[in-house]
């Protein structure tokens, strides 16, 4: 044993490492997965043939092959009992951090359980982490849809048929 503990402190230490699994870390669960409440982190590890969401408690799997639709969406969190905390330690002078929007990727996925029921996962990333998440679901032939937006306002212009897009009766 202390010969091993002995190893383990030369400078080459790339074997007494062990490596964390390739995946997206501590993602926010919002909704969907059995077992967790809101707010939970959430690990996601991609598999030969699954997406596996799992937590100290809970692991959960989808097939990508059940995977009907991945949407990602920009979203801003923001981080209140921090804030409230910091504005109490601080008299008041960390109030000004609720002013602070946290950016964050905003990921649904819609897939097919299997009894056939339509099911949905809704979790929250950093948006450094959006790259990964969409080399993760290329590689298994996922594709995400990025909604452009709202649409653009009508021009105030148009009347009548050209506005509404029909005929009057």
């Amino acid at each position: 044993m202390a010969a091993f503990l002995a190893f383990c402190f030369l400078p080459n230490r790339g074997i007494c490492e062990v490596k964390a699994e390739t995946g997206l870390h501590n993602l926010f669960h919002l909704v969907g997965i059995p077992g967790l409440h809101r707010d939970e982190r959430v690990d996601l590890f991609p598999g030969a043939d699954a997406l596996t969401f799992k937590t100290k408690k809970v692991q959960y799997e989808v097939p990508y092959a059940r995977i009907h639709q991945v949407l990602l969406l920009r979203a801003d969190r923001r981080y209140e009992g921090r804030t409230y905390a910091a504005a109490v330690a601080t008299f008041g002078a960390g109030a000004f951090l609720i002013l602070k929007k946290h950016h964050v990727d905003t990921v649904v996925l819609d897939y097919v359980n299997e009894r056939g029921g339509k099911m949905g996962i809704v979790v929250q990333m950093e948006t450094t982490a959006e790259e990964e998440l969409k080399d993760i679901l290329a590689s298994h032939a996922v594709s995400i849809v990025e909604p452009e937006g709202a649409p653009a306002p009508l021009s105030s212009e148009k009347t009548g048929t050209e506005a509404t897009g029909r005929s009057k009766p």
